[in-house]
């Protein structure tokens, strides 16, 4: 015994379907090739951040020089040089029972480490990029050099040395 089949034909249904799967390819083709940047990208230029550690030991604060070279921990990239290095005394607030008021007080052997970075980057219109690291404030970086290694933030960019 044979069975018919029937042939199926296209409805409604499923010619939306199809414009709806086109529509989204369009959507992505789209979407795929805005990815890119935008901005118009400017001339390399000199540009200096500030990468801040807190809570690091003071014995570490003395370790960097200035024009020795900066990367990044986990991957080894090149950062920079070291333009400049200061350290203020970490603080903590505690709470004085004397005064029943929080104070900021001195935690012993730790500091605030800073590193000036100085690098050749480009600017877009998003992004600054220096030696090919993408620089923006409040980023978490990892740096070390030879002899010290910190995790801490970017506090501060700017054009020039």
């Amino acid at each position: 015994m044979k069975e018919k089949r029937e042939k199926k034909q296209f409805n409604v249904i499923d010619i939306l379907i199809v414009l709806l799967l086109i529509c989204a390819l369009a959507a992505g083709v789209y979407w795929v090739r805005r990815g890119g940047s935008d901005g118009t990208v400017s001339e390399e230029k000199t540009y200096t951040y500030v990468a801040e550690g807190k809570k690091v030991l003071e014995a570490t604060a003395g370790v960097p020089v200035v024009g020795s070279k900066v990367f990044e921990s986990s991957s080894s990239a090149y950062l920079g040089t070291v333009s400049k290095v200061w350290s203020k005394p970490n603080e903590e607030a505690s709470f004085n029972r004397t005064t029943n008021k929080y104070e900021k007080m001195p935690v012993p052997d730790y500091c605030d480490l800073y590193i000036a970075i100085t690098g050749n980057g480009t600017e877009t219109e998003e992004d600054i990029t220096v030696e090919g690291t993408v620089v923006k404030v409040g980023d978490e970086i990892d740096v070390k050099g030879k002899g010290y290694a910190f995790e801490g933030y970017i506090v501060e960019v700017r054009e020039g040395e």
